[in-house]
């Protein structure tokens, strides 16, 4: 988490049905300048903070950034070996390869296919990474005991499992374009629904942690608030995507209705990637909202 030499002793804040959504962090400080004795500083780390790899606040719930910081943030320099920057990339590259898939699904191109399994590589890497990160996270701040009963990790974890079960459903559609009956519903189907109840449910678990516990908020000027919403609305898309995906018949493998499925796919396309391109920028928000207070 940055550059934080010691490991933070936090200890549960707030909770909530879905898990812990915030810890608090005593730490001992010495004021040099004015010869005091050690004062306790209490900053509070949210779970999306925590699970991000940003530093806990001494006030409030999450960093305030008006418009023109968010595109600040966004052209700040980044260090590709942060976790959340390789998140953010494959975020975004991913999406656009879906995007471009389902285009080409519109026009009857037989590349669709395989845009949309090279994209799906790109987001279940994307999704490995987040929970890679959440893991690491909890590992050095959290004990054993608290690791599950976050909801940001649960947020990780099922994201991760529905970009894995994309994969099948696009391979197979690439691979094995004929198939019918039983290994039709087996292997593009059932994972692609499947999969997209698990993006509903990780969108709800990114609401909770910029709620701080409640579903719906407005923060307009917190770049995470953005980032859950636009990423619920590309959640409910693909669910809308895989319910017209749903079978009409199994022999002939057709779907209830396909023009519905592609343009909501494609929709969704197109708010992860504006969720990637939001996330990048909150890689920065941190460093953005510091030069502030220096000028």
């Amino acid at each position: 988490m940055h550059n934080n030499t010691h490991k933070p002793l936090l200890k549960p804040h707030k909770f909530s049905p879905w898990g812990v959504i915030s810890w608090i962090e005593n730490q001992k400080q010495t004021n040099y300048h004015l010869n005091t004795q050690d004062q306790h500083v209490r900053r509070l780390w949210t779970s999306r903070r925590l699970r991000k790899g940003h530093f806990p606040l001494e006030q409030g719930t999450y960093r305030a950034l008006k418009g023109r910081q968010f595109f600040q943030a966004l052209i700040y320099s980044k260090d590709i070996h942060r976790l959340e920057v390789q998140t953010s990339l494959a975020f975004i590259i991913g999406p656009i390869l879906f995007a471009i898939g389902s285009i080409l699904q519109l026009k009857n191109s037989g590349s669709a296919a395989s845009m949309l399994a090279i994209g799906s590589i790109f987001f279940t890497a994307g999704g490995l990474l987040q929970l890679k990160q959440a893991i690491q996270s909890a590992n050095k701040a959290l004990d054993i005991k608290d690791r599950w009963n976050w909801c940001g990790i649960w947020c990780a974890l099922t994201q991760s499992i529905g970009t894995i079960l994309f994969n099948i459903d696009t391979f197979s559609a690439w691979f094995l374009p004929t198939i019918n009956n039983a290994p039709w519903l087996a292997l593009e189907v059932v994972p692609n629904f499947i999969g997209s109840i698990f993006f509903i449910i990780s969108a709800i678990y990114g609401l909770l942690e910029i709620g701080h516990g409640r579903l719906l908020v407005i923060n307009p000027k917190h770049i995470g608030w953005w980032i859950s919403i636009v990423n619920a609305m590309g959640c409910l898309w693909f669910m809308q995507a895989a319910i017209a995906s749903l079978p009409l018949n199994l022999t002939a493998a057709t779907i209830l209705d396909p023009q519905i499925s592609i343009r909501a796919t494609l929709l969704g396309s197109i708010a992860f990637t504006t969720v990637g391109i939001l996330s990048l920028a909150e890689c920065s928000e941190d460093f953005i909202s510091r030069l502030e207070r220096q000028i």
